[in-house]
């Protein structure tokens, strides 16, 4: 449900279509479109909801 994008040292997570993800720590939900880095949050990945 995700691609990524190799910049410099670390691959970026791209959002593959647009979905809400979350925080699984602090549990924030956000809005991502087609193609949109997906955010760290509390030092962890957000994580696409189902």
């Amino acid at each position: 449900m995700e691609t990524e994008l190799k910049s410099g040292l670390f691959a970026l997570p791209r959002a593959e279509k647009e979905c809400d993800i979350y925080c699984p720590i602090c549990h924030k939900i956000m809005h991502v479109e087609a193609g949109q880095v997906i955010p760290r949050c509390c030092g962890k990945p957000m994580q696409v909801m189902e």
